[in-house]
């Protein structure tokens, strides 16, 4: 297990990262969302000891840590096989099981040119490869989605499905939402350098609705003094609340209802109403 406490980490203007608490347990894919500039980096910067936290506690990481960040720092000049096989040198891994991490990834083929004339997709899957190499227990993947073709795409979700069968702890950001929720135990939204909501990504009794009514805004504003999160989608209010109790909300305070639907509330639901919550903030400073 792996434990933030009251981690802090100052920066320009605002904390960057502001009392994060979380905890990180083995087998488990989190998805870390948010807007950009909500800390989502920087969070991933200071799990993996790359920078150290201002104030607050983080229990041990382990032993081995893999990590694709926004820089994924390949040496352009260096060809793709000396790269994978520096990398297991870094993990005590002999030129065998590098050069296997290669031909899993699909990259035998280029394994003589440069990294610098590689695509955006092939340099993901060698960053990825490198980091996932020598067993590490915890792995920090930024974007890992960034340039891939389908088959890519499908790869990185294999990568990510065996590695919690292996009991390592992975953690996902990425604003391809859609693919997140293919693959991911547990959302983690962040905004303004806080976490501001952990879900489940199994609980079975999460439902919402779509709701359409004569005055969205107000439904929006009675339903949030009740402590239920809403936004607004192309007309419709959609509310982490059963349609027969956003219903009888909407009618109790004199609101036409026009239409309404049961759905369950996903990644999209969550991020909307995390951006409009980072948007009203600024509006507020």
């Amino acid at each position: 297990m792996l434990e933030m406490v009251d981690v802090r980490l100052r920066g320009r203007g605002r904390p960057r990262l502001d009392g994060v608490s979380i905890r990180f347990d083995p087998g488990v894919v989190y998805g870390l969302i948010g807007p950009n500039g909500a800390g989502k980096s920087s969070l991933m910067a200071v799990l993996a000891r790359l920078v150290p936290a201002s104030s607050g506690r983080l229990s041990s990481s382990p032993t081995l840590v893999g990590a694709v960040l926004s820089d994924n720092g390949l040496h352009p000049g260096r060809t793709v096989r000396e790269t994978i096989r520096l990398r297991g040198s870094y993990a005590r891994v002999g030129a065998e099981v590098a050069d296997d991490a290669l031909r899993r990834a699909g990259l035998e083929s280029v394994a003589r040119r440069k990294v610098g004339a590689l695509s955006l997709g092939m340099r993901m899957r060698l960053a990825i490869a490198a980091a996932t190499i020598g067993d590490p227990g915890l792995v920090i993947l930024d974007e890992p989605m960034n340039g891939l073709d389908p088959n890519g795409i499908s790869w990185v979700r294999a990568v990510i499905s065996d590695m919690r069968s292996r009991g390592v702890t992975v953690v996902v950001s990425s604003h391809l939402l859609s693919e997140l929720a293919q693959f991911i135990d547990v959302a983690v939204i962040i905004s303004a350098g806080t976490i501001t909501r952990i879900e489940s990504m199994h609980h079975s009794g999460r439902t919402g609705c779509l709701v359409r009514v004569s005055d969205p805004a107000a439904l929006i504003d009675i339903l949030g003094r009740q402590g239920h999160r809403s936004t607004v989608r192309s007309g419709w209010v959609s509310v982490d609340l059963p349609a027969p109790d956003a219903v009888r909300e909407a009618v109790k305070n004199s609101l036409d209802v026009f239409g309404v639907e049961e759905r369950a509330v996903d990644l999209e639901d969550l991020y909307a109403t995390t951006s409009k919550g980072e948007y009203l903030a600024g509006e507020t400073r």
